[in-house]
């Protein structure tokens, strides 16, 4: 569109790109493999960044330039200026037209389950056991689970239909198993944030001690294994005394309290 002297319409379809293509789609699918340091997630995420740095100069050329000048200062590109770069050219052999209509789908599910969740009030974080979804075409392994992990559900149903519509429904039963995923990944989350605030850096090692309720020992218990990797924890400790060293904090109704050292 820029060539063809539509700068409105180009703008338009890089923002749409940008913000739900890669920020809201690609990092949001692999931001537990960017979270353990995967170079090939990260070789896609500089080539598609560099390349849509090029593609807004012409529009937008002292943001773009000062973005530039970052990632040359990272030593993640060479040339001097990014008006000094050559113009990207599309690369066939890059494209895979069954692949992206696949994923039309997948966003269109994603978009849908995540309303369903907003409808009943459930939490993301907070696991189902399944969503069922219908609808005029099939859905290989790999992109149920994309959508499974995206919507937090343990599986994904399809049943092909005729109709074109798209329809998600969720299994919003949570049983006791679920619960306490959701109380454990709440819980980390939360401790996470904690260690943020007290200056740790990720590989920092922590005795964790938890204070609560038998009812939420019970649950934390047996996702012990889950809080020590997610928190960076050498051990977790539950202990029945409490004092003013501990944080509180509350997740649901539940009162919890946190140390650690």
């Amino acid at each position: 569109e820029l060539e063809e002297l539509h700068p409105h319409q180009a703008t338009r379809a890089l923002q749409d790109f940008w913000l739900n293509d890669l920020s809201r789609g690609y990092v949001q699918f692999v931001r537990d493999r960017l979270a353990g340091e995967d170079p090939e997630v990260k070789s896609v995420l500089r080539e598609v960044y560099v390349g849509l740095l090029k593609l807004c100069a012409p529009v937008v050329p002292f943001l773009a330039e000062k973005l530039w000048q970052d990632l040359k200062e990272k030593r993640l590109v060479k040339e001097e200026s990014i008006h000094l770069c050559k113009w990207p050219k599309q690369d066939e052999g890059k494209i895979y037209k069954q692949i992206e209509n696949g994923f039309e789908n997948v966003m269109g599910i994603i978009e849908k389950g995540l309303a369903e969740r907003d409808r009943y009030k459930i939490g993301l974080r907070w696991p189902l056991e399944k969503a069922r979804v219908r609808g005029s075409f099939k859905l290989n392994e790999e992109f149920k689970s994309v959508i499974a992990r995206q919507i937090n559900v343990k599986k994904v149903e399809m049943k092909e239909v005729k109709e074109k519509e798209v329809v998600v429904e969720l299994d919003t039963k949570i049983t006791p198993e679920l619960e306490a995923e959701g109380f454990a990944r709440e819980l980390a989350r939360k401790i996470q944030a904690e260690r943020k605030k007290a200056g740790l850096k990720k590989g920092d090692l922590i005795t964790l001690e938890i204070f609560a309720d038998d009812k939420m020992k019970k649950m934390f218990k047996t996702w012990e294994k889950f809080l020590e990797e997610r928190t960076n924890s050498k051990g977790v400790k539950f202990v029945d005394k409490k004092t003013d060293k501990f944080v509180f904090m509350k997740i649901k109704d539940e009162k919890i309290g946190i140390k650690f050292h």
